[in-house]
């Protein structure tokens, strides 16, 4: 896909989804000069560990660790709704919040979470998203902005890999950018213990498809608007 000149934006739950979901295709598609945005649903406070001390000061740790991933991988823009963790609401006020950012943006392609995930925020972060690119296009709503259509919706794998992926991105030479991104959420190193080595052996499962000694990261089509050839 030639991504030169185009617009990106990576709409995640936390502070580190979008470095594991597909921080690789972010530094492989700056570099080729697309402009890619980072929003984050949450404030991220839920995030740390019991008996870790970090509950008061969690969520400026987080986005100061996300400021500081986001610019390894080349990312233009970091910002965040501020909704509470573990608390997003499918309503009127979280909706059009949503399709302000997208207006704002107005991404040609949009990444959010898959639906397939455990995690409640994924879920209803990745509900919000494909109704909001749908309801971008509709000229109403003027104080949200300028209506936009996104090109492409995609889905990213966080730790509820795809049963059948749709595309996927061959990150071998920006593999050690993702890994260099994730290594900076040190808060989270006691919340997903392990987190390196599943990006690992993911990497190189999505790699396969792309030939020997690859590795990659995959994607799902979501929502019911064509695609545009």
């Amino acid at each position: 896909m030639n991504v030169k000149d185009k617009v990106v934006l990576v709409f995640v739950a936390h502070q580190d989804d979008e470095t594991i979901g597909c921080g690789g295709t972010i530094a492989k598609w700056s570099q080729a000069g697309a402009s890619v945005h980072v929003c984050f649903m949450t404030d991220g406070a839920t995030g740390y560990q019991q008996g870790s001390g970090l509950e008061s000061e969690i969520t400026s740790i987080r986005m100061i660790e996300a400021h500081r991933a986001c610019s390894i991988l080349g990312v233009k823009t970091v910002t965040t709704l501020g909704l509470p963790c573990q608390e997003i609401a499918n309503n009127k006020q979280t909706f059009h919040k949503v399709i302000q950012k997208i207006r704002e943006v107005q991404p040609n392609i949009v990444i959010t979470h898959s639906q397939i995930c455990k995690h409640r925020d994924h879920k209803i972060t990745s509900s919000i998203v494909e109704e909001s690119c749908w309801k971008s296009t509709e000229d109403i709503l003027e104080e949200l902005g300028t209506t936009h259509n996104v090109d492409l919706l995609l889905q990213c794998e966080i730790l509820d890999p795809f049963e059948n992926p749709d595309f996927v991105v061959d990150i071998t030479h920006h593999y050690d950018a993702k890994c260099e991104a994730m290594a900076v959420y040190t808060s989270q190193r006691g919340v997903i213990p392990g987190i390196e080595q599943y990006l690992n052996g993911i990497s190189l499962v999505r790699g396969y498809s792309c030939g020997p000694n690859r590795r990659a990261e995959a994607f799902k089509r979501l929502g019911n608007l064509p695609y545009k050839l």
